[in-house]
């Protein structure tokens, strides 16, 4: 299992993306967002858990006035290393990605996460 924390400012988003090899839950601790999950949008708000089955498409925005605290929970190991190989410790100079090296990382967790074209 994996679990984490994220926080998403008003009008932030989570960007569609599907989960192949892991179901997960997200527990909205505040706040106000609308969900897509698979075909079905939900205006959700604080104390909102929402299962996600792997493979199911999922994004969610930031539609209310404060930071939206969200808890994360994996069913399996997997996103965690794309998390690790997308982010840069706490303290260190953070320097974007080339489009080439995010697309080496996003084809090498492609087991891991998915995302949708824009």
């Amino acid at each position: 299992m994996v679990f984490g924390t994220e926080d998403i400012p008003p009008g932030g988003k989570i960007d569609a993306h599907r989960h192949p090899g892991s179901d997960e839950i997200l527990f909205l601790q505040n706040g106000l967002a609308k969900v897509n999950l698979g075909d079905t949008v939900r205006e959700v708000h604080a104390g909102a858990t929402v299962f996600i089955p792997a493979g199911t498409w999922i994004s969610a925005v930031n539609t209310g006035k404060e930071a939206i605290h969200v808890i994360y929970v994996f069913s399996a190991p997997g996103f965690d290393e794309f998390m690790r190989a997308e982010s840069v410790r706490e303290g260190e100079k953070v320097v974007p990605l080339t489009k080439a090296e995010d697309a080496a990382i996003l084809a090498k967790h492609a087991h891991a996460v998915i995302y949708k074209e824009p």
